[in-house]
């Protein structure tokens, strides 16, 4: 990043209150989403879709998190932050309420879809907000300490599984109750003094600031472009992966639940070491090893511990580059162009979130079970040589 290129104004001090509220939403909305992303796959499989449906399917979602950005200016100004914030949570949770009552073939892919609209402003709002409200000298830690909560959530959701199972209405509408809670969690921020001076940056908004931040920091997209590539093959497709590698349905979502348990249990340390070391060579050295992870996968399937424990790194590794690359973006960026920047990496978010599952399913209907994670690997490898490139911006 060039910092004579904008104006960085860091707060006098972290808002704790602030940065805690909206830790504790997120990760609650990361414990009801985690459920609901291998429920719905679980759902589909069940019911006789193939590979590459199952993946259309979760692909809707991605495509939901792209249209919003069409909108989010709009709705800022007509709203406010606080109010589309706990609106567009509320939203995700009725759309997970209506899914046991809709036809899998035709509904599930409109309410999928709203489900990303509705979730995605929520996380641009909650991303803005907070990297305002943290100090520079401790961004990285308090990014680590709010991925590492949300992935929690995320990982805890597929255990949920075991709990109440994947029939009838009951899984999702227990979804739909704990997004709902994350909603309640950030109203106190109302009327929050200096709430309003931390959030002036969304006036700005307009989209051609967003589609310019692509030319300003090419290494913050791609990282975000993996990662949700990533994120969003694992959560849709892994679960039939493992499932047609001889897996049960329970089986498969306990794998997931230990990438997911991976996400959260490296994020502090990660962010240790984007405060202390050059945050470029930190993600170049989380995309080798998150590469070296997915190349040993297919051979470790019939060694539990193994596998558990691949899965393990491979999670925590690849949610460091997000974030790595939200500390990045709040390190060199402060006003309307943070507010440019993270909704620039939320159209490549829902980019990638809708590519993953569609290029998983089909390469796993196509291809085979074992093409999922090299072409994963594939895909590290060619970062880790995008983040050792020297080059203009981020």
């Amino acid at each position: 990043m060039q910092a004579a290129e904008v104006s960085v104004r860091a707060p006098a001090a972290t808002d704790w209150t602030a940065v805690s509220l909206l830790t504790a939403a997120m990760g609650i909305c990361g414990l009801g989403l985690g459920f609901s992303y291998p429920l719905f796959s679980l759902v589909m499989e069940r019911q006789g879709a193939d590979d590459f449906t199952i993946g259309l399917s979760g692909a809707m979602t991605g495509f939901g998190l792209l249209a919003s950005n069409l909108v989010l200016p709009a709705l800022l100004i007509r709203c406010g932050p606080l109010r589309l914030l706990a609106g567009g949570i509320a939203g995700a949770s009725l759309c997970l309420a209506a899914a046991p009552y809709s036809d899998v073939e035709s509904v599930w892919y409109l309410l999928r879809f709203a489900l990303g609209c509705f979730m995605n402003i929520a996380f641009i709002v909650t991303e803005v907000w907070l990297n305002n409200a943290s100090l520079e000298a401790q961004r990285g830690r308090i990014v680590g300490a709010f991925t590492a909560v949300m992935a929690a959530g995320f990982a805890l959701g597929p255990l949920l599984i075991l709990l109440l199972g994947d029939e009838g209405a009951l899984p999702f509408l227990a979804c739909a109750g704990l997004v709902l809670l994350a909603a309640l969690t950030v109203l106190p921020l109302q009327g929050r003094p200096g709430r309003r001076e931390s959030m002036n940056a969304f006036d700005g908004l307009d989209l051609g600031a967003v589609v310019g931040f692509f030319r300003l920091a090419p290494l913050l997209a791609m990282l975000v472009l993996v990662y949700s590539l990533f994120d969003g093959t694992a959560l849709v497709i892994l679960p039939i992966y493992f499932i047609e590698g001889g897996f049960t349905g329970e089986e498969a979502s306990a794998a997931l639940a230990c990438l997911l348990i991976g996400m959260v249990i490296l994020q502090p340390f990660i962010g240790w070491l984007l405060d202390r070391f050059t945050r470029r060579r930190v993600m170049a050295l989380c995309t080798l090893a998150s590469a070296l992870c997915c190349f040993a996968i297919p051979s470790s399937l019939d060694t539990v511990w193994l596998l558990g424990a691949l899965l393990l790194l491979l999670g925590g590794l690849a949610v460091g580059l997000y974030t790595g690359a939200i500390t990045l973006l709040g390190e060199g960026y402060s006003g309307a162009p943070l507010v440019a920047g993270t909704t620039c990496l939320a159209v490549v978010y829902g980019l990638g979130s809708a590519l993953g599952p569609l290029a998983g399913g089909a390469a796993l209907y196509s291809l085979g079970p074992d093409s999922v994670p090299y072409l994963l690997a594939a895909l590290f490898c060619a970062t880790t040589l995008f983040c050792l490139r020297r080059g203009k911006g981020a």
